[in-house]
């Protein structure tokens, strides 16, 4: 059974185009070097003096970055070359772990965030994905995606971890080479993809005139349920921002963790995604995107709850296994995403998505920052858990499955 379903795998990635490959490959080896410093670069934002207030308050420029560039990226997309957009973005995103090694003090690493933001959307490889993977291999595209990409990354937060150890600790001096480590990687990914990524086939809107309003307007005419599925995606992207901004803080300062069970924590959520990504993501494709998010919700909601909870390391580490299972639910609804429109609206849709999760992110990590200094660090952790089960579940209820849609059903607005 297991050396059928690695066929199958191995045929779904045979069967897709080499652009699709060549962002795949290149996403396998950024995650690598990005993973050895997300970990450690809001701790990193604190020891050069930042509050939780003003941490949360930086990380703001993520979210405000992805809305600049949201509405115009949605527009350009639907109508120029996805390659030279990709290309750009991906050029942009260079500067960012550059900016994160010159800084001497917190507000310097705004920069870095913003152009994050910023280039992520610019960069980002999604379009491709949308456009190249046909409906019955989309979840499992993704997971090969990240299931692939988390088999090397597993071993990143432990050479980071000695790579920290050897340049002093987690300190500014001893977090600071690893940024630029990451910058010389993104500089030679550039110039892997603008060797081998190429242009997509797509339907082509004619320019007669420009009218964004009513461009705009033409995705909610044309979609299914684009309202509630953008507040859906706006709420669990507020939830994420708050939770990803405080986790590693949370287990430095209130648990005592150290860089070793930091990347421990790390590496126990690529465990999750590398075991499970492929298998769930081909049973997501067999059974439903609702389902599957359904099943999975509980098990990432009690990762916060463990978290908090948590007296020892074996606990965190329990924590970071089960937080993995977020990402896997991202598979699910990731993949009703681009189903809900026809495929001359990707552009514009995904560019109303990053306009609404962009514009929620601006707010999230600064009122995590409040909550912990005024509820508590725990709160943090407390309040997304029940929005997640009691806001978010009820609206994906509302929100019909795609799995089996077709384009025909484009032809009338849901009610």
């Amino acid at each position: 059974m297991a050396s059928s379903f690695l066929r199958e795998l191995g045929e779904v990635w045979k069967r897709q185009n080499s652009s699709w490959r060549t962002v795949v490959i290149r996403q396998v080896f950024k995650r690598f070097f990005s993973q050895m410093t997300l970990q450690y670069s809001n701790i990193y934002i604190m020891e050069l003096g930042a509050s939780p207030m003003e941490l949360g308050a930086v990380n703001s420029a993520s979210g405000l970055g992805s809305s600049i560039v949201s509405l115009p990226l949605g527009y350009v997309r639907d109508r120029w070359s996805v390659r030279k957009v990709y290309l750009f973005g991906v050029a942009i995103l260079t500067l960012s772990p550059f900016f994160y090694a010159i800084a001497n003090e917190w507000k310097m690493v705004i920069p870095a965030i913003l152009i994050s933001g910023f280039g992520m959307g610019l960069g980002s490889c999604i379009m491709y994905c949308d456009l190249c993977l046909p409906n019955e291999d989309r979840a499992t595209g993704k997971a090969l995606c990240e299931g692939i990409g988390a088999l090397p990354t597993l071993l990143a937060p432990t050479v980071a971890a000695f790579l920290v150890t050897l340049f002093g600790g987690i300190n500014v001096i001893g977090i600071r080479p690893l940024f630029w480590l990451q910058f010389l990687i993104e500089v030679i990914l550039l110039a892997y993809v603008y060797r081998k990524v190429t242009e997509i086939d797509r339907p082509r809107r004619e320019i007669r005139f420009i009218n964004p309003l009513h461009d705009f307007k033409d995705v909610f005419q044309r979609g299914i349920a684009p309202k509630r599925w953008l507040l859906f995606l706006s709420i669990t992207s507020f939830t994420q921002m708050i939770i990803s901004t405080f986790r590693y803080p949370f287990a430095y300062e209130m648990k005592g963790a150290d860089q070793f069970v930091i990347g421990g924590i790390t590496t126990t959520m690529i465990l999750t995604e590398a075991v499970f990504s492929t298998p769930l993501g081909r049973i997501t494709d067999k059974i439903g995107r609702k389902k599957m998010f359904y099943i999975i919700t509980p098990l990432f909601s009690l990762a916060n709850i463990v978290l908090i909870l948590a007296s020892s390391s074996e606990w965190l580490l329990l924590s970071g296994f089960l937080m993995g299972f977020r990402m896997l639910g991202y598979f699910a609804y990731g993949s009703m995403t681009p189903e809900l429109v026809p495929r001359d609206c990707l552009g514009r849709w995904r560019g109303l998505i990053d306009l609404f999760t962009g514009l929620v992110s601006i707010p999230a990590p600064i009122i995590g920052g409040y909550i912990w200094e005024h509820l508590g660090p725990s709160w943090v952790f407390i309040i997304p858990t029940l929005i997640d089960l009691f806001v978010v579940i009820p609206i994906l209820i509302t929100v019909p499955e795609t799995l089996t849609r077709n384009q025909e059903a484009f032809q009338q607005k849901d009610a």
